[in-house]
């Protein structure tokens, strides 16, 4: 995390002349809290979807067939991997809530609606002046 940050702090200069706005101090701060935050969200909310994801390929019903899927899930290991398993409902949990902390917090408009980091700071910092 700490690489992904530092980066992202080296480039801040060009975000902030890209918003034409003054990011430096607590500003700064914020903003990469924003982006660690962000960051975490990314990785836990593409990891739930892939597992989601491989579930749903892996319990898919063959076109033309009928009744229940014929595999619960699949296997990593010794694990099995299904809707049930520990690690999807752990994923799962995890995810809502990382959510609903990012939602309490009200930053859910620069967590997970923001395309770009250019737009994260336009949307902190902007309205501010």
């Amino acid at each position: 995390m700490n690489g992904y940050v530092d980066a992202v702090a080296a480039v801040v200069p060009d975000i902030a002349r890209d918003v034409r706005v003054e990011i430096s101090g607590d500003r700064l701060d914020q903003f990469l809290l924003i982006v660690a935050i962000r960051r975490i969200w990314s990785t836990v909310n593409s990891q739930f979807w892939i597992m989601n994801d491989c579930i749903s390929v892996a319990t898919r019903t063959p076109p033309g067939s009928e009744g229940p899927p014929q595999t619960r899930g699949f296997r990593i290991g010794r694990d099995e991997i299904s809707q049930d398993s520990s690690a999807v409902v752990e994923g799962r949990n995890l995810r809502q809530e990382l959510y609903k902390l990012i939602v309490k917090l009200d930053i859910e408009h620069l967590v997970g609606e923001s395309s770009s980091l250019s737009d994260v700071a336009a949307k902190m910092f902007v309205r501010e002046g």
